[in-house]
């Protein structure tokens, strides 16, 4: 439903779409958003370090503050932060049922930040009976325990699903072994979330909803851009340096009226808050927090046969929020807050063998007034099981109040704007004895961004940048067993500076992934293997120092999982990181995790 904001299917969306199992990713040993996103091909991910540290997420090789996060609809990208970009770091999956991703413009649908893409993160919904409870357990390399723990189920008209999960390990040292502050010291990290999802359905046409997720992280993070130990007798592998608090609250409640069979009414309100702190040996050195609070009305039409047209739905909708920050950084401080308004409009259809879709919205913001995004495409079904897509949109990013307000900001600037073209096919065929025994899929997009806001001459933030982003996929799926599958795909990215055409940051031009899973009753196992290519970063030196702009090498992860399912109710499972223990760096300057081993069981009512 992310592409269009109704259930669609898959094949009739002229968008690049992938849908993450959060059972099956947990089955295979994934915990947590940041690692199970960044098997989805396209959308980079990038951590500075292990579970806790900073993720970013690159859609469609777009900037990391250009993928709008939702919590099943519900916007996530902090406010407080700098580019107001999601953080997918401390983000575990036990509370999920599963991740939906879009890769392409979508401010059509939600406006600002959608220009690279959405993910969209879908909480688990009450299920039949009264009670359906788990529990999970794991532990593995680096002091590593995860726990949750759950139940769901259906009492008459009332529905609920309600999880607690807590995450815990010692971690491995940030810094390179490469590098002269190098010490050793281990980075951990802890983390508790709880998410809960009501439904009561007073009657038949009217229903009440309730969703909400706390979190509470911390994670060390030392730093290593002072001096080496040569020049100083600490180390600048500084033990003391942590995130102190890194929590978030999200809660929306909401109202549904069935008008009738085709039409329904819903309206909803709530808020995001976000506060992190960074601490030095216990002294707070700087905080962050951001408040946002909204409320929306949307109308759903769904209609059978209106003359040539069929599956005909329309969304329609307006949506307030108002966002407040507090950033506090020892340097410079914002106390800042705005006002937005929006609203939008998407249809879809079918007419001889096409599916059209297309979305309109319009949104106006405190500071610069207004900004108008668009979005159409079609789907054609060629012959059965093949069709090809193509889709073009308008996108764009509003200044963020740090933008705006820090010393350095300017309160009018302009808002990020951009436009992409993309085309791709996907056909399914019958091989090996089987109904889709072969699958390949095939997508080109083509963008260009104008107004980046960057610092200009004057180290004030200006919009002055322009980028060019082109990429390519492929990707194919084989069965030639019922029980066995094999998957490659390839990404091809080529993102630069449209006024230099230098590379931009952290979007490797190759990226290679490859799978082979097996699957006969109550035992399953996967073999994965993905590879990032060279690419451009912010580099540093072996003795620590900033070494301007160069070239970090490529990596391949090879990781395994084995299942066993002991009983229907009972299962355990082996899961392998970096099983050639590469030595490398996600991002320069931080080393990415050496090999590591993880063993749990999983329990079902």
């Amino acid at each position: 439903m992310t592409a269009t904001r109704a259930p669609t299917q898959v094949e009739r969306l002229p968008a690049d779409v992938d849908v993450i199992d959060a059972d099956d990713a947990r089955t295979r040993g994934v915990l947590n958003i940041s690692d199970a996103l960044a098997e989805v091909a396209g959308l980079d991910v990038v951590r500075t370090g292990g579970f806790g540290q900073q993720s970013s997420l690159f859609a469609g090789g777009a900037n990391s503050n250009h993928t709008l996060v939702l919590f099943d609809g519900l916007r996530l990208n902090d406010p407080s932060t700098p580019g107001s970009s999601f953080d997918a770091g401390q983000e575990t999956l036990a509370g999920l049922s599963r991740i939906e991703t879009v890769q392409g413009p979508m401010s059509a649908v939600y406006g600002s930040d959608a220009i690279g893409g959405v993910v969209n993160i879908l909480p688990r919904r009450g299920g039949d009976g009264p009670l359906n409870a788990r529990l999970d357990v794991a532990g593995g390399s680096f002091g590593t325990l995860t726990a949750s723990a759950g139940a769901d189920g259906s009492i008459g008209p009332f529905r609920y699903a309600l999880t607690g999960e807590g995450y815990t390990t010692d971690g491995h040292d940030l810094v390179p072994e490469r590098m002269a502050t190098h010490s050793g010291d281990a980075d951990g990290a802890e983390s508790a979330t709880f998410t809960g999802v009501f439904d009561l359905d007073l009657s038949s046409t009217i229903s009440l909803d309730l969703l909400m997720r706390h979190r509470e992280a911390r994670a060390d993070f030392d730093a290593f851009i002072f001096p080496p130990p040569s020049f100083n007798e600490q180390r600048a592998d500084d033990a003391d340096l942590e995130i102190a608090k890194n929590d978030l609250t999200v809660i929306r409640a909401g109202v549904t009226w069935r008008l009738d069979e085709a039409l329904s009414l819903r309206t909803s309100g709530g808020g995001l808050q976000q506060d992190r702190e960074e601490a030095d040996g216990g002294a707070l050195t700087a905080r962050y927090a951001g408040d946002r609070r909204f409320a929306d009305l949307t109308l759903e039409w769904r209609a059978g046969t209106i003359r040539a047209l069929t599956n005909t739905q329309l969304v329609a909708g307006i949506e307030a929020q108002h966002e407040e920050v507090q950033i506090d950084q020892g340097f410079a401080t914002v106390s800042a807050d705005q006002r937005h308004e929006g609203a939008f409009i998407t249809a879809q259809s079918d007419i001889n063998g096409v599916t059209l879709t297309g979305a309109m919205r319009v949104d106006e913001f405190e500071g610069f007034g207004q900004t108008s995004t668009w979005r159409l495409g079609a789907s054609y079904t060629l012959i059965e099981n093949a069709r090809l897509y193509a889709a073009y949109g308008t996108s764009f990013r509003a200044p963020t109040l740090y933008e705006r307000f820090i010393f350095f900001g300017d309160p009018n600037l302009n808002p990020e704007q951009g436009s992409a073209w993309e085309a791709g096919a996907d056909v399914r065929l019958s091989l090996f004895g089987q109904d889709a025994g072969a699958e390949l899929g095939l997508v080109y997009r083509s963008q260009g961004i104008e107004d980046l806001i960057d610092f200009g001459p004057l180290f004030t933030y200006v919009n002055i940048d322009q980028a060019e982003i082109e990429s390519a996929e492929a990707r194919l799926a084989l069965r030639p067993l019922s029980w066995l599958t094999a998957r490659i795909s390839y990404v091809h990215t080529d993102a630069r500076d449209a006024t230099n055409g230098d590379a931009l940051l952290r979007r490797p031009e190759h990226a290679w992934s490859a799978s082979l899973a097996v699957e006969r009753g109550a035992f399953s196992a996967e073999l994965a293997w993905r590879q990032v290519g060279e690419r451009a970063d912010q580099v540093y030196g072996d003795n620590g120092f900033y070494a301007g702009i160069g070239q970090t090498p490529s990596y391949d992860l090879l990781r395994g999982s084995i299942r066993w399912s002991i009983t229907p109710n009972v299962e355990t499972y082996v899961a392998a990181e970096n099983m050639g223990d590469e030595t490398y760096e996600p991002a320069n300057g931080f080393a990415g995790a050496p090999a590591s081993v993880l063993v749990g069981l999983r329990l079902r009512s």
